[in-house]
């Protein structure tokens, strides 16, 4: 599927593996602690899904669990890729989106973002990142939905 992002860049968004021809360093990862959606309220774009860049050496799934732990404090766990999209900006990228099974939510100090926000419902709005509010990403939500992965 092809979409304009926020942003004003072309975007292709594959439900299924291998599609993209730009290997992928980002990851975002979708997960629900009991039964409320984990986002992360970034500090400049507002709420969205928890994620970000894989280091050197790092695996997608190394990197997905990280970065879940860095912005929320949660615990990701059973990792299950969901898809994957690309954005052509100035340096294209490919970003993989997992969902996960949160296991639990440390207290921790120091956090790249503001911390996990849970919400019983996504209801897209002014307070949640440009990031959440594209075309793509509601069809990511969609796919998610219709998992029904969470249902404890």
């Amino acid at each position: 599927m092809e979409y304009t992002d926020l942003n004003d860049c072309n975007c292709q968004l594959f439900f299924e593996q291998g599609q993209s021809q730009l290997t992928s360093r980002h990851v975002l990862v979708i997960a629900k602690w009991n039964g409320d959606w984990l986002l992360t309220k970034h500090r400049e774009r507002g709420l969205e899904f928890p994620g970000g860049k894989a280091e050197p050496g790092e695996s997608l799934e190394e990197a997905a669990k990280r970065e879940v732990y860095e912005e929320t404090g949660a615990s990701a766990e059973q990792l299950e890729w969901i898809a994957e999209y690309t954005v052509n900006a100035d340096t294209p990228f490919s970003k993989t989106v997992f969902a996960a099974v949160i296991t639990g939510i440390d207290d921790i100090a120091r956090m790249e973002t503001e911390g996990a926000v849970l919400v019983p419902q996504l209801m897209i709005d002014k307070r949640y990142s440009f990031l959440m509010r594209d075309k793509g990403m509601e069809e990511i939500i969609k796919k998610v939905k219709r998992l029904e992965k969470w249902r404890h």
